[in-house]
C-alpha cells in the first residue's frame, strides 16, 4: 500500500451476481463498466448466493504501481498457454 501515490477515492458501486460456481462469483456491473471475477469468501452475505442478486460495493481507481513489466509473469503466462494449446492438440 505504501506504492500508491494517489489518495484513495472510493465510491460506491452496484452490481449483479451472473454466474455462481463451486468456489466464485461473477458480478456484473451496473451501468457498462464490466464485470468482475471473485472468490466466494470475498463477497459478504448471511444467504447463499445466486444468481441476479445486488450487491453494493466500494471501488476505487486502480493505480499503476510500476511501469517495467513483470517479465516473470509474463514468462509463466506464455508457458501455461503453450502448455495449453498442446493439450488441445491430442
Amino acid at each position: 500500500m505504501g506504492k500508491l501515490r494517489y489518495i484513495s477515492s472510493e465510491r460506491y458501486y452496484e452490481g449483479i451476481i451472473i454466474e455462481v460456481s463451486d468456489g466464485g462469483v461473477v458480478i456484473d456491473f451496473k451501468g457498462r463498466m464490466g464485470q468482475i471475477r471473485l472468490p466466494k469468501r470475498m463477497v459478504i452475505s448471511e444467504n447463499e448466493l445466486k444468481e441476479g442478486q445486488e450487491v453494493g460495493f466500494l471501488l476505487t481507481y486502480p493505480e499503476v504501481i510500476d511501469e517495467n513489466i513483470n517479465e516473470n509473469y509474463i514468462y509463466g503466462k506464455r508457458q501455461l498457454n503453450k502448455r495449453m494449446n498442446r493439450g488441445s492438440k491430442l
